[in-house]
């Protein structure tokens, strides 16, 4: 899927005056809970009210729980100005198959009583196959299928504060590639057994777990986007691809006062990229609106840069 994003985006450029560029931003935090906070940590995910008949597929998801708590914590220990504590209490959900029911404010505050800010709990724990089948035609018609096997796990985490306010429910995923097996044309694939998931379970557990530490922090992402890189606009683009931000800046303000509306309306348009990469929102904001002014309907798609 993404190989053709890749190329229809690659169309796209060629068909019209643009090439693309990578830009970098700075995204919040996920959660905005103060520093130096201390949190307690319960368990509500209970493997033995699943409903399953095999006592391996149980252990899987005993083993895999466990290396979650153990990644969440060690994620934690890495951390200074955030502490979690693990606590022996349980308080079983509903059902083992369904994110849990919501504490009621009194329980909350009787385990936060001991100086904790907050309360995470573990509310769910699931594991199960992806299944992709690939199809390759060979020369003589026939075709070949395989079934590919990802492994993925969703945990459901909720957090409290000391008063027992739900300040945010989290769904998290992660997947690994497991196995693949050839499919018999008319048949269906006869999927891996959950039994035996143990080591990909626990690696991507534990994983998970560690990573939980994260959203308490910014974090970074890269994305594509559209750069008018023709005349008169080459030597921005190629001082863009060297990160050098003050020439581009330099090198475009020079056509923002232009005679012809187009040329400002590009310079405008590969503006709003160079403050979007620089994390500059109001400047963003003001030379997009400008390029749009300019180009109309004409003006690259931001989205069309992204994956």
């Amino acid at each position: 899927m993404k190989t053709n994003i890749f190329l229809a985006l690659i169309g796209i450029a060629l068909s019209s005056c643009t090439s693309f560029v990578t830009i970098h931003k700075t995204m919040p935090p996920d959660l905005n809970i103060p520093a130096n906070s201390d949190f307690l940590f319960v368990d509500r995910f209970m493997p033995e009210e699943l409903d399953f008949n095999n006592q391996n597929k149980i252990d899987v998801f005993y083993k895999g729980r466990d290396k979650f708590v153990q990644g969440l914590k060690a994620g934690f220990d890495t951390c200074k100005v955030y502490h979690l504590q693990l606590s022996d209490t349980t308080l079983p959900s509903h059902s083992a198959h369904e994110p849990a029911y919501n504490l009621k404010p009194d329980i909350v505050e009787h385990l936060c009583s001991h100086s904790y800010d907050y309360l995470l709990t573990l509310d769910n724990y699931n594991l199960y196959f992806d299944q992709d089948v690939e199809v390759v035609e060979n020369e003589d018609g026939s075709k070949d299928r395989t079934a590919y096997y990802d492994l993925v796990l969703n945990t459901y985490i909720t957090i409290y504060d000391k008063e027992g306010g739900i300040v945010d429910k989290l769904k998290d995923e992660k997947r690994i590639e497991h196995d693949e097996r050839s499919v018999i044309s008319g048949l269906l694939a006869v999927g891996p057994s959950m039994g035996k998931a143990d080591k990909h379970a626990e690696l991507i557990s534990d994983a998970l777990g560690r990573e939980f530490i994260q959203k308490f922090f910014p974090y970074e992402v890269s994305d594509l986007r559209q750069f008018y890189s023709t005349k008169p606009f080459v030597q921005a683009f190629h001082d863009f691809e060297r990160g050098n931000w003050q020439a581009v800046e330099k090198e475009l303000m020079k056509y923002t006062e232009n005679p012809d509306p187009k040329i400002v309306g590009r310079a405008s348009y590969n503006l709003s990229v160079l403050y979007e990469n620089l994390g500059k929102k109001a400047e963003q904001d003001y030379w997009y609106q400008n390029a749009v002014d300019k180009l109309g309907s004409k003006i690259p798609d931001p989205a069309m840069g992204s994956f």
